[in-house]
């Protein structure tokens, strides 16, 4: 067991030897960076100082603020087919470009290596981002097809947003990595659904094929005879004074009064033709539409949105077995991808709990960079003042060699 003084003099030991061994491994601090090492450091780690966390906060705003007009431009009110330099739009676009461009050049002047440097993705999306409004305002007045679509291409300058949180899109990439073999369990099991499922509602829903119009024709709705009897509506019933409402959207058409029968006391009582989902009477006449299942590749999207439970509505099963194997298709959706769901997001809060952790070791180094350089100040200070010189000049003859020496006393502990 040790005394408090033997740990104190561990640590200080400790404290040395972690100063030595960061000298003679050339990290000396910020005193032996270049200017050049300096900026690079500014524009690429938000965490090297607070001056660099503040900048990078200004650029991000400055990023959102540009994603933001670029949308709100679009508009109906204030939407300009050519914006004109004297615009509002054009200034705020201006600005944030030349502050992207500034942000960009000094990037390529401080960068470690200039060769490596273009062969990033992020560092390419900052270029494709600048480009198309300096081409803009270049080709003035040209009229070139499909200049406008430089437009969209300015909105890749949002992507810049994951420069900035790299520790989010670290732990997504992460995540996805480490669930690679699930994700490939879903899409193969989603696929073989959709292959299967699509399949099966082609078959159950396609209708009848009309060979004159040479496409399938599934049963739409029925319309069936309706009689209204003289207590309903007027007294006098005519097409220009009465209609009667179907509740669908299709609307009930009125039929030919000359064509009554003896059991229709016309004018009082009139006879309508009305759209039901079902079958009401044998003398009702079917009317069909064409089938969106007309194939199984078209009856992909159909599974695909119903496996999802997205649900759009746009293309819907209409007969009793289709909508039974709907259900069917719903409740194997879920289970499906529910399971490897489960995976991913186990993964994912394992690499953000590594994250944090890791986040917090960085920030205790960083405190005992701060008391290394306290106390190296302080030894400094000691060696400088009046009286350490006979000291100082006993270990000159071990120590006198520079910063790369070991320090007396971790000699004597070695």
């Amino acid at each position: 067991w040790s005394t408090g003084g033997e740990e104190e003099v561990d640590l200080k030991l400790q404290k040395e030897a972690l100063t030595w061994a960061k000298k003679a491994l050339g990290y000396g601090g910020d005193a032996s960076m270049t200017w050049r090492e300096r900026l690079w450091q500014f524009l690429d780690d938000p965490g090297s100082s607070k001056s660099a966390m503040r900048f990078t906060m200004v650029l991000l705003c400055v990023i959102v603020f540009s994603t933001v007009t670029f949308c709100l431009e679009t508009l109906p009110e204030f939407y300009e087919h050519e914006a004109k330099t004297t615009s509002v739009w054009f200034i705020m676009e201006a600005t944030c470009i030349a502050i992207f461009t500034a942000e960009f050049c000094l990037r390529v002047i401080s960068t470690p290596n200039i060769r490596t440097y273009f062969h990033e993705t992020m560092n390419q999306v900052d270029i494709v981002a600048i480009m198309p409004f300096y081409i803009e305002i270049a080709l003035t007045g040209v009229q070139i097809p499909g200049l406008a679509v430089f437009r969209v291409v300015r909105l890749v300058r949002v992507f810049r947003l994951f420069k900035v949180s790299r520790g989010s899109l670290t732990v997504f990439v992460n995540t996805m990595a480490r669930s690679a073999k699930p994700l490939y369990m879903l899409v193969f099991f989603t696929t073989i659904a959709m292959i299967i499922f699509s399949s099966l509602i082609y078959y159950v829903e396609r209708g009848v094929y009309n060979e004159d119009l040479g496409m399938w024709m599934r049963i739409y709705v029925y319309y069936c005879e309706v009689k209204v009897d003289a207590s309903v509506g007027p007294l006098v019933k005519h097409p220009s004074n009465y209609t009667l409402d179907s509740g669908m959207d299709e609307p009930c058409k009125w039929i030919d009064p000359a064509t009554y029968g003896a059991d229709v006391a016309y004018p009082s009582e009139a006879l309508f033709m009305c759209p039901y989902g079902y079958r009401k009477s044998k003398s009702c006449q079917t009317v069909y539409e064409q089938s969106p299942y007309d194939s199984i590749p078209s009856s992909f999207w159909w599974c695909l949105v119903t496996m999802t439970t997205v649900g759009y509505g746009d293309v819907v099963p209409t007969q009793l077995v289709g909508k039974l194997l709907g259900g069917i298709v719903m409740i194997f959706g879920i289970v499906v991808i529910a399971l490897p769901i489960t995976v991913i997001g186990s993964n994912f809060a394992t690499i953000y709990k590594k994250m944090v952790a890791d986040e917090k070791l960085t920030e205790e180094e960083a405190k005992m960079n701060e008391m290394d350089n306290d106390d190296d100040e302080e030894d400094e200070d000691m060696s400088t003042s009046p009286g350490s010189g006979g000291g100082g000049g006993g270990g000159g003859g071990g120590g006198g060699g520079g910063g790369g020496d070991i320090p007396p006393g971790l000699q004597d502990s070695l």
